[in-house]
């Protein structure tokens, strides 16, 4: 049993004469994912609400107006919750992948592109500020069809664009956000190298 001991302490007092490299660069990408994911999921339930919102939104001045009437609304502000976690969920393993990948390569290639970073922060709460938002224009789309229904004039095909521009809107917000994240990751890898 002493002898074993022995060796051990043996071996430990070769291990004090090594001097090792940590490549800090990768360290930090590693611990920036980990933010990223701790960051979508607390940012997750207020997408969840802004969803809600929207489903459950009626128009003040006529109750039998629903996110229904809006059309192929209700189905993408369904599907958008998995959208969004999908996303958040890519940025952080993209951007813990980009940390091993600066680990793994040493002291000659990691560099921490900031830009591409915020990028990718910035897509996540863009998504969740334009869902809180968004019951806004749905209100103001349907203002508009109060007015054209009471307007005496004529506006060919009018009613119909604004049946859609919810959708529309919706599409452009979460367009945005998987564009602004994507563009983030490409640019952070492209500081990396290949």
């Amino acid at each position: 049993m002493k002898n074993w001991f022995k060796a051990l302490l043996g071996n430990l007092k070769d291990y004090k004469k090594e001097h090792g490299f940590v490549n800090m660069a990768g360290v930090i990408m590693l611990g920036i994912g980990m933010v990223f994911i701790a960051v979508g999921f607390i940012i997750y339930p207020i997408i969840i609400d802004g969803v809600d919102a929207i489903t459950a939104w009626t128009a003040s001045d006529n109750v039998a107006i629903t996110v229904t009437t809006f059309t192929g609304l209700s189905p993408v502000a369904g599907i958008t919750p998995l959208i969004v976690l999908i996303g958040f969920i890519s940025s952080a393993v993209i951007t813990g992948f980009m940390g091993v990948k600066t680990i793994k390569g040493g002291g000659d290639g990691g560099k921490i592109d900031a830009g591409g970073l915020i990028m990718q922060g910035i897509g996540m709460i863009f998504i969740s500020v334009g869902l809180i938002i968004f019951p806004v224009v749905m209100d103001g789309v349907r203002a508009a069809q109060v007015d054209i229904a009471a307007s005496t004039g004529t506006f060919t095909g009018l009613t119909q664009i604004l049946s859609v521009t919810p959708l529309i809107v919706l599409v452009a917000f979460i367009s945005a956000a998987v564009i602004t994240t994507y563009f983030g990751a490409k640019q952070t890898l492209s500081k990396m190298g290949k």
